[in-house]
């Protein structure tokens, strides 16, 4: 997974230099609404108890073919997993510097498929239970990896650009020994985002 995704950010920075004329950037904001397989009861909806949070940061896309481009993004992003068991409600709260690296397709006119991997940095892992003071996770995995898969519409006349992406994880989010693939901790986003191009 980590020899895949240096080697597009390689053929990213490549694609740099042949149409840099093209190249834009800007801002990126918007809501998270994020859920941890096998981490709570496991028996909720897709939204259900789901976290609400929150990514910012910056986007930057290269256009390499008529309707191809590049998009990477640099993201703070707070995510994780709300939920009750026997009566104890738990907050689960995970606050990253993501990457996502996508490949952008225009399907058409201003209306854009996007997907590709990303990569995440733990910054800061942490739990309240029934509303008490947030205190650390031990043993979290402080490096992460995801796909992407969304939809986007470009508002171009206002610089704007509406999006929306499902992130799924490849990695758990705790380091220790599992008794079966059912007990493993993947995150799960889907972020709705508003973003300005210079």
């Amino acid at each position: 997974m980590k020899t895949i995704y240096f080697s597009l950010v390689a053929l990213f920075l490549a694609s740099f230099t042949v149409t840099a004329q093209d190249f834009s950037y800007g801002v990126i904001g918007g809501v998270n609404f994020s859920k941890i397989d096998n981490f709570g009861s496991g028996e909720d909806g897709l939204f259900e108890n789901a976290r609400l949070g929150f990514h910012i940061g910056a986007v930057a896309e290269l256009p390499f073919a008529e309707k191809w481009s590049y998009e990477a993004s640099l993201l703070y992003s707070v995510e994780g997993e709300e939920f009750e068991t026997s009566g104890v409600n738990s907050d689960v709260r995970l606050q990253y510097i993501n990457v996502p690296f996508q490949f952008k397709y225009y399907a058409y006119k201003n209306l854009s498929i996007h997907f590709g991997p990303q990569i995440g940095f733990l910054l800061k892992g942490d739990v309240s239970i029934d509303d008490a003071d947030y205190e650390e996770i031990e043993d979290t995995v402080n490096t992460s990896f995801a796909g992407t898969f969304g939809l986007g519409y470009d508002l171009r006349e206002y610089n704007l650009y509406l999006k929306g992406t499902l992130t799924y994880g490849f990695s758990d989010i705790i380091d220790n020994v599992t008794d079966g693939e059912d007990r493993s901790q993947l995150p799960g986003t889907v972020h709705l985002s508003v973003g300005y191009k210079f």
